[in-house]
């Protein structure tokens, strides 16, 4: 009976003392964000919500051209304009992706400020309202809001939470809704009025954006429409009569053309991008 009893003694004092040290630890980790709360926020290692990638699209370019000239036997300067068109049709789908991650992101702030307006105008306090709107928002902003609270509890001061959250959302709509809650917080005031109008200008902006995505829809599937066509043709003409085409490729004459149509391709595709996209 000894014997059973002094293995599972270990194992329960075992058990205990790690509770108590983590316990010990949470609340030291609390200890110190308390102690930090006058430390400047741009020195959080928050990252936002969503970035631009501007090396992955070239890597993956870069591994296509290689395999093309390395693998294939492609000319190299035919190699390297495919790589090029590569490259910046992968800027172009990651850019599609940040602007529809942004209009989601969007979308369910202005859904977040007509909750956060109705519990103000009920009677609820600020934190109270960010509490109840965090427990019902979908995600992505229900990763913000919870940070929001979670920090507020903490006893971080307001001003700067409101302020990180416009450092991890760097969209305008964020930033005017982070610094209307920080100057409220300050100065005092409506809130509920103020977070009316600002949700109604959200939604306003929302609008015109979805208009001139609709109006430069044209030019985008204009340019893929280009594109391919080009290698439609080209595919067709291969079909036809093999050796020819690739002997004509293969020559300094189609190579020197082959890669003038390449670069063009990829100069074209940069320019519909960097015009279907003003800023609103």
């Amino acid at each position: 009976m000894g014997a059973i009893l002094i293995p599972v003694g270990l194992l329960a004092a075992a058990v205990g003392i790690g509770y108590y040290w983590l316990e010990s630890w949470q609340r030291e980790q609390v200890r110190v964000r308390l102690s930090d709360q006058e430390a400047d926020v741009a020195e959080l290692p928050e990252a936002p919500f969503a970035v631009r990638h501007y090396i992955s699209p070239w890597i993956v370019a870069t591994l296509t051209g290689w395999l093309l000239w390395y693998l294939l036997g492609v000319p190299f300067p035919i190699a390297c304009g495919v790589a090029f068109v590569v490259g910046l049709l992968g800027m172009e789908l990651d850019a599609w992706i940040l602007e529809w991650k942004q209009g989601r992101m969007e979308s369910q702030l202005a859904d977040t400020i007509d909750t956060l307006v109705s519990s103000v105008s009920a009677g609820s306090s600020l934190q109270g309202a960010l509490t109840q709107a965090a427990e019902y928002a979908p995600l992505p902003i229900k990763t913000e809001l919870d940070e929001m609270v979670a920090r507020l509890r903490l006893g971080d001061p307001p001003t700067d939470v409101f302020n990180l959250l416009g450092q991890r959302v760097p969209m305008e709509t964020f930033r005017l809704f982070s610094t209307t809650l920080a100057v409220n917080w300050e100065v005092g005031g409506s809130l509920s009025e103020t977070l009316a109008a600002i949700g109604s200008t959200i939604r306003d902006r929302l609008i015109i954006a979805r208009q001139i995505r609709a109006l430069s829809t044209q030019g985008r599937l204009t340019t893929l429409t280009v594109l391919a066509v080009v290698w439609f043709m080209a595919a067709m003409m291969w079909q036809s009569d093999p050796p020819r085409f690739l002997n004509f490729v293969l020559s300094p004459v189609g190579i020197a053309l082959m890669t003038a149509v390449l670069v063009l391709q990829g100069v074209g595709v940069a320019m519909v991008s960097k015009i279907s996209r003003p800023k609103v």
